[in-house]
Order: structure tokens, then sequence, then C-alpha cells
């Protein structure tokens, strides 16, 4: 585990980084312009961060946590299922909106770095914690149980290349109205039915 930052101004590098790699790729962004973009030091940025890809980590890092505290948090919220998967597809766009394909191609593709293979074991770490709820909620009768929680799953993580297809966007006055069809897709499919009160 990378260390996170423990002062304002490494902080402020690692916003600067987060706003930089998502637009231009983690290659072609360089220390110096980092630096430059938040106002520190490249003594500071070398205090707070080995190298780049240290700093890289760190943020993919963060980006993590911060999106598994907030799943975590609307696992807990007092409000139905179907709700609580609303608010995970938004959580899932918003951690992904405007990504370049630089930054995820540089992910990928280079082995040295080690970004794939951290991405891949949180995303592991991940899926077990959803499945397990997916699981669960199965169990109370909040999904149906003829349907293997794998395949939910599956289509659940499907459901954000629609929700960004320009397409399909265009025949919707926002994403908002279109992630609310998909979630109803989601749960009740095309044919028709009788929607039960809401379970919790």
């Amino acid at each position: 585990m990378t260390a996170q930052p423990d002062s304002q101004k490494a902080l402020d590098i690692l916003d600067t980084a987060k706003q930089l790699f998502w637009k231009h790729g983690i290659r072609r962004v360089t220390v110096e312009e980092i630096c430059r973009e938040a106002g520190a030091s490249k003594m500071t940025f070398y205090r707070s961060f080995p190298n780049k890809i240290e700093l890289a980590k760190a943020m993919l890092q963060r980006l993590f946590d911060e999106s598994m505290n907030e799943y975590r948090a609307i696992m807990k919220e007092d409000i139905s299922f179907e709700e609580k998967v609303r608010k995970q597809l938004l959580l899932k766009f918003k951690g992904t909106e405007g990504i370049s394909a630089e930054l995820v191609r540089d992910i990928y593709s280079n082995q040295e770095w080690g970004l794939r293979e951290y991405m891949e074991r949180r995303t592991e770490e991940t899926l077990k914690v959803i499945m397990h709820d997916y699981i669960e909620a199965q169990k109370r009768g909040w999904i149906r149980q003829d349907i293997r929680p794998d395949f939910i799953l599956f289509i659940f993580h499907r459901m954000q290349d629609w929700v960004t297809d320009e397409q399909l966007l265009a025949s919707y006055s926002d994403t908002h109205e279109l992630i609310m069809e998909a979630v109803r897709f989601f749960f009740y499919g095309v044919l028709p039915h009788e929607r039960k009160s809401d379970e919790r």
C-alpha cells in the first residue's frame, strides 16, 4: 500500500496530478508540470512521492478508498435496494467520468509500472465485497433467486457503458434520466409486472 500524503501541499500535488493524469495520461505529464500547476517545488514533491509512478499509485489508491467508502455509505442507507443500485450506478459513472483513453492505456500497457496489477487487485477486492452484498440481497428476496449473482454483477457493470453511450444518451433529457431507465430495466426487464412495495 502506498503511503497517502499527510500535508496540504502534498494533497494539492495529488489533486493536480489526478486532473492532469485524467486528461493526458501518465506518460505525457511531467513532474515539473505537476509542480507548476500545484504551485509546489520539486523538493516538496519528492518529500512526499519518490517518483511520478508512486504518485499515480497514490492517486489510484485514494480513488479506490474513496469509492469504497461511498459504496459502504450507500449500502448502510435506509432506502430500498433499487435505490441503492441507482446510487451505485451514479457513483460508478462519477468515478470514471472524463477519464482519457491515454490514462487507461498507460495503466494497462506498461508492465514495469505495476499499475495494472494494482488496479486488478483492488478491483477483485471490490467485487468480492459487492458480490457478498448482492448474495445477501438475494437471500432477503430483494433480487430474484433464479439469476446468478455473477450474471447480475456482469450486467450491472455493463450498464455504465449504456449510460455513457452518446447515441443512446441523445434520446434522453440528461444522464440521470438514462440512469433511471437503466435501473428500471435492471430490476424489471421489459415484461409487464406488478411492482411490490419497496423493501429495505
